[in-house]
Parts: C-alpha cells; sequence; structure tokens
C-alpha cells in the first residue's frame, strides 16, 4: 500500500483558484421529492477541507436554497420540465460547462434517479474529465448502466451498504455479509472488475483499488445519522481537487483513504465534546480539518 497522502501546501501568495475548484451535482425538486441538503453539505465539507471554489449544479427551482446552505458557493441551475423533473439536454448541457472549469467533480447528492438525473449521470462517466464521484443515488443509475467498457475518466464510488448490494447484484458479484473479510473480499472484487475505486461505506469502512484494501479502524456511532456521507463525499471530493489543481498526479485510492480518516476525527472530535448522539451533518462538516 502507498504512503499515506498529504494535502499539497498553501503558499501564501495563493488566491481561491490556487486551491482547485470543485464541481457538486445534486439536489432535486419534483412532485413527490424535494432534496436540498445533501449537495449543500457536500459543498461546505468540501470548503472546510481547504478547496478554492465550489460551485454547484441544481435544479433551477432549488437553487437559491441549496445556496442558502453554503453561502460560500455559486451555483450553475439546471432546467426543469412540468413535474419538477430535470430537462435532460439542458440538464446535460449545464453539467458539461460544469465539468470543463473544475478539477474534481462529485454527482449524486439527493439527485434522484429521473430520466435527466441518468442522462446526467451517462454523460459524466462516458466524457473525460476530472476524477469523477459516484455517490448516493449516481450509483443506483450506475447500477443500471452499460459498465463493461470502463470508464473515460478517474472514477470513485462511495456506496453504503445498500447501495453496494445493488450495484453488487447488477454486476452479479457476491453481496457481503457484514464481517470485515467478506466486505473487504467484495470490495476488491468491484474494484477490480470496474477498474476503479470502492469506498464501501460502514463501520469499518473500506477503501479497495483492485487488490490494494485497507479498513478504517476509525469512525463510531456517532457518524450514523442523515447526511454523514454527503459530508464524507464533500471532503473527497475537495481533496482530489486540490490534488488535481497542484498539477501533480492523482492518487484516487489515497485521497479516498485520507478522506474516510478525516471524516472519522472530525466525528470522534464531537464525541470528545457531546458523546455519541445529537450529532448534525453541518457540525460535522465544521469540524472537517480542526480534529487531529
Amino acid at each position: 500500500m502507498s504512503n499515506p497522502l498529504a494535502l499539497p501546501p498553501r503558499p501564501e501568495d495563493g488566491h481561491k483558484g490556487t486551491f482547485g475548484t470543485v464541481g457538486i451535482v445534486g439536489g432535486q425538486d419534483n412532485t413527490d421529492t424535494t432534496m436540498v441538503g445533501a449537495p449543500a453539505l457536500a459543498a461546505r465539507a468540501a470548503l472546510r477541507i481547504g478547496c478554492g471554489r465550489v460551485m454547484i449544479a441544481s435544479p433551477r427551482s432549488i437553487m437559491s436554497e441549496v445556496l442558502g446552505g453554503c453561502l460560500s458557493a455559486t451555483g450553475r441551475p439546471m432546467p426543469q420540465d412540468g413535474r419538477g423533473e430535470l430537462e435532460s439536454r439542458g440538464a446535460v448541457a449545464a453539467v458539461a460547462l460544469l465539468d470543463a472549469e473544475t478539477n474534481a467533480m462529485v454527482v449524486g447528492p439527493g439527485l434522484g434517479q429521473s430520466p435527466g438525473a441518468v442522462a446526467v449521470v451517462s454523460s459524466l462517466l462516458s466524457a473525460e474529465g476530472p476524477p469523477l464521484v459516484l455517490d448516493a443515488d449516481a450509483i443506483h443509475i450506475a447500477a443500471g448502466l452499460d459498465m463493461a467498457s470502463g470508464w473515460s475518466r478517474q472514477v470513485v464510488l462511495t456506496p453504503h451498504p445498500g447501495e453496494f448490494e445493488v450495484l453488487a447484484r447488477a454486476m452479479k458479484l457476491t453481496v457481503p455479509n457484514s464481517d470485515d473479510a467478506s466486505r473487504r473480499e467484495a470490495a476488491a472484487a468491484m474494484a477490480s472488475q470496474l477498474n476503479t475505486v470502492i469506498v464501501l461505506k460502514g463501520h469499518g469502512t473500506v477503501v479497495a483499488s483492485g487488490s490494494d484494501v485497507w479498513t478504517s479502524d476509525q469512525g463510531g456511532v456517532e457518524l450514523a445519522i442523515p447526511g454523514s456521507g454527503d459530508v464524507l463525499t464533500g471532503v473527497l471530493v475537495g481533496i482530489l481537487a486540490q490534488l488535481a489543481g497542484s498539477g501533480k498526479p492523482v492518487d484516487v485510492a489515497a485521497a479516498a483513504r485520507l478522506a474516510v480518516t478525516t471524516h472519522a476525527r472530525a466525528g470522534a472530535c464531537w464525541r470528545r465534546e457531546g458523546g455519541t448522539r445529537g450529532l448534525l451533518a453541518e457540525e460535522l462538516a465544521d469540524r472537517i480539518g480542526l480534529c487531529p
């Protein structure tokens, strides 16, 4: 396994463009569901880990609310149809513009699985571009796409156990039990078949890249809260953006290990102050990078 990763130094004469730009595609607002918090939490965590800029692509109807959850981010509204679902062609075009301006991307937090969302995820996976994190709904969408031909960019998937199961069944892989050995074996098999990095979340989060498998020995029950995964995703994409922005090769697996460790330490910081109950995801995000 490679040596522990360190974030690039921050020169005193640096500016926000020096420290990497993150793109986040997420959120939904239709006749059945509204999801505002997930992309905002990811944005907040990305900024807390030190990236220079965050740009969020969300449905136009909730763009202001999403940005209200992270005032430091900027928005790229995606057009919607009469039901509030993403309009496929316009959404793909908006996300392509965002993709061209960033050093790392994440798609999926709160996105939903509408035809427009499917079009957006498919377009990102088929295009060359910066490192891409697939999270939440984007993992469900990927399970329905043709994965046999591979992807045109570095990709990391961050499934929780339920999302992992959906993807594993689509790939005809073994669904793991809850024991550590089973989770490690399953994550390694998926990472090898997809030629990508898998972050299998849960107690003892597993990061797998081919035969290189690492299990976190940190992280407690205080992290079992809504939005915790969005914070982890933001930390990861924020690290990737800083590394890619520095012009050096990006070790995605090492970035994932650093993100998991940083996320766990922020939870441990809360635990020392307030115990195992009552942590909010925005409070977790605000402890990112502050806790040794």
